[in-house]
């Protein structure tokens, strides 16, 4: 199995994202994809967007798929208003996830296991 870390985006709106932080070996390099659940569609829209490059850390990864949500996000109208972590975190910590979230201009508190 490969280790991977889901972080789930919820928006205003009937619009969810997972984010998969992947490391095939455990450790660097890592690389992101991002499945988007667009509700607001008709009909409604899934797909999965994949990054194709690698990052020296799980910090860079999750920032550039952030950023990519957010873009997303503001150009169709919604806003993100809730991060979680359902499965812990293998890669990167609520910490961590917090300073990229505040970096990029959100104001939503990381969870994990909903908390």
């Amino acid at each position: 199995m490969i280790p991977l870390q889901e972080v789930d985006i919820h928006t205003d709106k009937d619009v969810f994202y997972k984010l998969h932080l992947i490391a095939p070996t455990g450790a660097a390099p890592f690389s992101v994809e991002v499945l988007v659940y667009d509700s607001e569609f008709n009909p409604p829209f899934q797909s999965n967007v994949s990054f194709h490059q690698q990052f020296q850390s799980a910090s860079d990864a999750f920032a550039h798929a952030l950023n990519w949500v957010k873009g997303y996000s503001a150009k169709h109208g919604y806003s993100v208003k809730r991060i979680n972590n359902p499965c812990n975190c293998e890669f990167l910590q609520k910490a961590d996830q917090q300073s990229s979230v505040q970096s990029a201009g959100l104001s939503v508190q990381v969870e994990v296991n909903g908390v």
